[in-house]
């Protein structure tokens, strides 16, 4: 089986302190594939970060199924197979780089030898050599947010979960994070489902888009990324890379409406 992750007729909804029912999920069907990298966009409130926390297991759905390599949410999540990266860090500030990384294996009680070797290779990827013993004080926002990206891969995922990593980082540091973190995928190759505002965002680090619609009465675009795993700096100033940013943007102010 290619699939890695499988949700069918998921829907969810809130009630206020009015008790008006809101639904922000309605009958949610997709499929993505093994090692796929799938953005999600729509309006604030549309439900991108619900439903992350669905096919996480930290949000139970009012109805439908997530599927993870034949598993639930929460059967996945014991066998350590989902890693999530949220918008702030979340670093435990008593704790340095290297302690923060190594923090979901204590927590899964999986610390041995080939763990220690595997933070220390990570902190090698994410270009923090030398900063093993800092405390998240002394990093820069774009340092945070690797140190972050290091511990969701600590347990070596099948499934990165990321909600808006990048949104609160400065353009410049945003952009060298954005090939720093395809470098590191194109090694550890999970599948990712990436929550994004940022169109340009999207289509430079998917193989799919997910438009998702302001209403939940809407229907979800899809926009195949037909770029190749292989992305350039170059490759964002052609015709084709403006096109789909275009296109993804063009969906989105569809859903708005």
């Amino acid at each position: 089986m290619n699939n890695r992750i499988e949700v069918y007729n998921v829907s969810k909804s809130y009630v206020s302190k009015n008790g008006v029912e809101n639904k922000v999920l309605n009958s949610v069907n997709f499929v993505i594939k093994h090692s796929e990298f799938v953005s999600i966009v729509g309006p604030s409130g549309c439900g991108k970060t619900t439903l992350l926390k669905i096919i996480s297991g930290l949000l139970p759905p009012d109805s439908g199924t997530v599927v993870i390599d034949g598993d639930s949410p929460e059967i996945s999540q014991s066998k350590k197979h989902i890693g999530y990266m949220f918008q702030d860090p979340a670093l435990i500030p008593w704790r340095t780089v290297y302690d923060n990384i190594r923090l979901p294996t204590e927590v899964n009680k999986a610390i041995t030898d080939e763990h220690y070797r595997t933070i220390e290779e990570l902190i090698s990827l994410v270009g923090l050599n030398g900063f093993e013993y800092h405390y998240p004080y002394q990093l820069s926002g774009g340092m945070r947010q690797r140190v972050s990206l290091a511990r969701a891969l600590s347990i070596n995922p099948k499934v990165l979960l990321m909600d808006e990593p990048f949104g609160s980082l400065d353009e410049i540091t945003r952009e060298t994070m954005h090939y720093e973190l395809l470098e590191l995928l194109d090694k550890t190759k999970p599948t990712v489902l990436f929550v994004t505002h940022n169109s340009t965002e999207a289509v430079l680090l998917s193989d799919r888009v997910f438009v998702m619609p302001k209403s939940a009465a809407g229907a979800m675009k899809i926009v195949n990324v037909n770029l190749g795993r292989t992305r350039s700096e170059k490759m964002e100033s052609s015709v084709l890379f403006n096109q789909l940013v275009n296109q993804v943007r063009s969906s989105y102010k569809c859903v708005k409406t």
